[in-house]
């Protein structure tokens, strides 16, 4: 990489992360204060997962390594995002539907917390309502920015959102049988090998999970992972046509998915910097899930990248 692009780097990593804290801290003045304005008894999962925190080094740190994460995951995706009318929308739904709505942490505003947790529908509504308010601030803020450090004073003509519809019908119904055969193989993997049973008996944080051991709870489970496979496929479907041209296309696809499902999450790195109690009790809490969601989204890059490729090679030579 040359000085120059290095430069342009660490620039727009600058402004992305000091635009992020900043919306983050004006939002989080008067979420707090509607949140506390609640009975203790409706704020349960949002005094226990704390999505937003003010004069807290820990959330203020985690919200500096959050931007710079966001930051870096679209760098590759910039020209398709920063120059066009469109990537306002493309940001927004990426920074707020999969960084929170499909994020793989089971926290209020999100599926898997809809799923497995007995957070109140008031409490997740709550979360997405500030983070929306939180993301359309920021998006505003740095588009102008963005736009007024670049060369071109005006965006490109909007690219579409959903490009070459023909292919959705066919792309979401193999990510979404994808998605459901990893979560449930690597996820019954690691329940097997990595300690979970104990875990959820032991660990503060599975107090909140509703009880899993009925048959309306699997079919929660398994509809709301089909439902979160198809709005995870379509959220991504803008980027497509940027990675599966590429070579090595699986690690950006693994790039968004893992990198804004894991790392945008409100409080996955707030959590991952956060060293309580002793060195072995903190480095258990790391172990349980992470390797699990990682290893699931790289297995699952992997196997719907190849096999997306191989449907475009066949539709290639089928329309030639």
């Amino acid at each position: 990489m040359k000085n120059s692009d290095k430069l342009r780097l660490i620039a727009y990593l600058g402004r992305f992360t000091i635009i992020h804290l900043i919306s983050y801290a004006v939002i989080a003045v008067v979420f707090l204060q509607l949140q506390n304005a609640l009975p203790e008894t409706k704020r349960i999962a949002l005094d226990f997962y704390q999505p937003f925190g003010l004069f807290d080094l820990q959330a203020f740190a985690g919200q500096i390594l959050r931007g710079i994460a966001f930051a870096l995951i679209f760098y590759p995706f910039y020209n398709l995002i920063f120059r066009n009318n469109n990537g306002r929308v493309l940001l927004f739904a990426s920074m707020w539907g999969l960084a929170l709505f499909g994020s793989v942490e089971p926290q209020p505003g999100s599926i898997e917390g809809i799923i497995y947790t007995t957070t109140s529908f008031a409490e997740h509504a709550f979360v997405l309502i500030g983070v929306g308010i939180q993301m359309l601030v920021f998006v505003w803020i740095f588009f102008k920015w963005e736009l007024h450090t670049s060369d071109s004073k005006s965006l490109k003509a909007a690219f579409e959102l959903l490009p070459n519809r023909k292919k959705i019908k066919g792309y979401t119904i193999r990510f979404t049988i994808v998605h459901l055969i990893t979560y449930w193989v690597i996820g019954s993997i690691f329940y097997e090998i990595a300690g979970y049973k104990d875990a959820l008996d032991s660990m503060e944080v599975f107090e909140l999970w509703r009880p899993l051991e009925n048959l309306p709870a699997v079919f929660l489970v398994f509809g709301g992972q089909i439902f979160r496979g198809i709005l995870l496929a379509l959220l991504l479907y803008p980027f497509y046509h940027c990675y599966i041209v590429k070579k090595n296309g699986w690690a950006l696809l693994y790039l968004l998915l893992a990198g804004l499902t894991i790392l945008g999450s409100p409080i996955f790195l707030r959590e991952f910097i956060a060293f309580e109690g002793t060195a072995s009790e903190s480095f258990e809490s790391l172990i349980i899930g992470l390797p699990e969601i990682f290893s699931q989204m790289l297995i699952f890059s992997l196997i719907f990248f190849f096999w997306q490729k191989r449907v475009e090679r066949k539709q290639m030579i089928y329309e030639s």
